[in-house]
């Protein structure tokens, strides 16, 4: 069966599985299954409540060509003496009262009613932090049949919205649109190295049916609503691909 490739490469990527918490993002040191299927998903023109089943279906493998680092950014939002915003501010008399007191800044813990945070107690500072990929490169294949291995080609060639890699701030590098092949599990051996790759034996990684691989909570669910994110095994090795093309201009 043939094979959509997608190049994902950028200053920054992320692609997280095990955190269910907003104060906390992390990211697997690759891109995962679930993210690659809601990107091409997102390319295709699919709502958050389509059924991604044929998507999720597909087999799924990631070489790291430039394996980049991680690095953690600690983020802060909200604090001080001001309410949520100048709507919010301009519909309470304790502005008019006290012009020179409040100021305007993110959105912390509000009022369900109001949607302000006039109380000292809720007037705290949030503090989270997000871990991303630096600097990666990564070439991931999606494997089925032929019709929808095309389809997605079209699609990531000419998408129906912005892509991203993994989160909103992490635009790609390079067109992630790589072409097709017809090499199926074995394509990492034989499709050429990303131009910036750093190492000539990139390891992959790819789903198999094998009961002893590791699993991760990465394969996507079939809509949204069933978040039921189920393990996927995935079996990593050593990939020795043909060198590089020369790029031109």
């Amino acid at each position: 069966m043939p094979t959509s490739l997608l190049c994902l490469s950028g200053p920054m990527q992320s692609w997280g599985i095990h955190t269910r918490y907003e104060a906390h993002h992390d990211t697997l040191g690759r891109p995962t299954k679930s993210g690659v299927v809601g990107l091409v998903a997102n390319a295709l023109g699919h709502d958050i409540d389509d059924d991604i089943s044929q998507l999720a279906a597909l087999r799924f493998a990631v070489r790291a060509d430039r394996p980049g680092h991680l690095e953690r950014d600690d983020q802060t939002a909200g604090g001080g003496d001001f309410p949520l915003d100048i709507l919010t501010a301009t519909r309470d008399p304790r502005l008019a009262a006290n012009p020179d007191r409040f100021h305007y800044a993110a959105p912390r813990e509000v009022a369900p009613v109001t949607g302000a945070s006039w109380d000292p107690a809720t007037r705290k500072t949030v503090m989270g932090d997000k871990t991303y990929i630096i600097g990666g490169s990564f070439l991931a294949g999606l494997t089925g049949p032929a019709p929808l291995i095309e389809a997605i080609d079209r699609a990531l060639t000419r998408p129906a919205r912005l892509l991203y890699l993994g989160r909103r701030c992490c635009p790609p590098a390079r067109p992630i649109a790589h072409g097709t092949t017809l090499h199926d599990d074995d394509w990492p051996d034989h499709i050429p190295l990303l131009p910036d790759a750093t190492t000539t034996r990139p390891t992959a990684w790819q789903e198999t049916d094998s009961s002893t691989a590791p699993r991760l909570p990465e394969q996507p669910p079939t809509t949204y609503q069933r978040r039921d994110h189920r393990t996927l095994p995935m079996h990593s090795r050593i990939t020795t691909p043909p060198p590089a093309p020369q790029e031109t201009g």
